[in-house]
C-alpha cells in the first residue's frame, strides 16, 4: 500500500514548519511504514514548478529505488492514477 501525505513537520532556519509532502510504502508491517521518503530531501525538484506538479517525478524516482519490480509497479499504479500531470 503506498500513501502521500502533505505534512509540516520540518523546520526552517526561522523556525517556521516547512509544507512537504511525505511518501510511505507499506506491505508487511501494520504498525510502521516499510519505507518513508520526504519530497524535501529529494534533490531534483526545481523551484519554479509547485510541488504538486512535480509529485508524479518524484514518485517515478521512488519507484526506481524499490528493491522489489512489485511494489515498484504498484508505485507507478499510484502515481499515474493520482499525480500525473494531466490529471490534476
Amino acid at each position: 500500500m503506498v500513501k502521500v501525505y502533505k505534512c509540516y513537520s520540518l523546520l526552517d532556519g526561522n523556525h517556521q514548519p516547512i509544507e512537504t509532502y511525505t511518501f510511505e510504502g507499506w506491505s508487511a508491517s501494520t504498525k510502521y511504514p516499510d519505507c518513508k521518503y520526504y519530497f524535501s530531501d529529494w534533490k531534483d525538484q526545481v523551484n519554479w514548478l509547485p510541488p504538486e506538479r512535480q509529485i508524479f517525478q518524484w514518485l517515478c524516482w521512488i519507484a526506481s529505488k524499490m528493491t522489489l519490480p512489485e511494489h515498484a509497479v504498484e508505485v507507478m499504479d499510484f502515481a499515474y492514477d493520482n499525480w500525473h500531470p494531466d490529471k490534476i
